[in-house]
C-alpha cells in the first residue's frame, strides 16, 4: 500500500499550482485532485455485480467495507490500453461537499493501470471541457492529460457511473451492459 502525500510546502510559498496524482487508464493519462486520493494500493480483488454497468467493475473490500470500484478507462473513455490488469486502485473521496460531510461524499474505488506521479497544475492551465468526470485538460510535459472533477460521480457509483461524454457508454440507444 502507497499513502499519497503532499509536496512539500514553502513558508514563502507564492506558487498558486495545485497538486494533482496522474495516473494511466488505458491510452490516457488523467490528473486526479491529491486531496481526493485518500490511498494508492495494490488492485484490489472485485466482485462483478450482475447487471451493472460497464463502467463498474464491481465492488471489492477496503479496511473492511464495501468500496465499488469503477474502471477509470472505461469512465473517461479511453481505449484499453497494453496492461488491462489494473495494477493499482485508487481510493478516492468522490461527490460534492467536503470529505467531513458523511452524506455528500464517499470512497471509491478507481481501477487504473498505474500511478504515476504528482504533478503541480496552474488553475488556468485547465481548459475546461464538458465530458463526465472530465473536467477539462491541461499540457503536462509533451502530454495531455485529463483533468478529473471526482464531485462528478455521485452515490450512485455503486450502481454505475457516469459515462464520458462521446464514450461508447453515453450513448443513449446502446444497449445496457451485461
Amino acid at each position: 500500500m502507497t499513502a499519497v502525500s503532499q509536496p512539500e510546502s514553502s513558508t514563502e510559498n507564492t506558487d498558486t499550482r495545485r497538486p494533482y496524482l496522474l495516473v494511466r487508464a488505458g491510452e490516457v493519462v488523467c490528473a486526479l485532485p491529491l486531496g481526493s486520493v485518500r490511498q494508492v494500493v495494490k488492485a484490489l480483488s472485485v466482485h462483478r455485480l450482475p447487471g451493472s454497468r460497464d463502467e463498474l467493475a464491481g465492488l471489492a473490500e477496503f479496511v473492511g467495507e464495501p468500496l465499488p470500484v469503477l474502471d477509470l478507462a472505461r469512465l473517461v473513455g479511453a481505449a484499453p490500453g497494453a496492461n488491462p490488469a489494473y495494477p493499482v486502485t485508487l481510493v478516492c473521496w468522490a461527490g460534492h461537499g467536503r470529505r467531513e460531510t458523511v452524506d455528500a461524499q464517499e470512497l471509491v474505488g478507481l481501477a487504473a493501470d498505474a500511478a504515476l506521479e504528482v504533478v503541480g497544475l496552474e488553475p488556468d492551465a485547465v481548459v475546461a471541457v464538458d465530458g463526465g468526470v472530465t473536467a477539462g485538460e491541461a499540457r503536462v510535459g509533451d502530454d495531455v492529460v485529463r483533468v478529473l472533477d471526482l464531485g462528478a460521480l455521485s452515490r450512485d457509483a455503486s450502481r454505475g457511473a457516469r459515462p464520458a461524454a462521446g464514450s461508447p457508454a453515453a450513448d443513449t440507444t446502446a444497449e445496457a451492459g451485461p
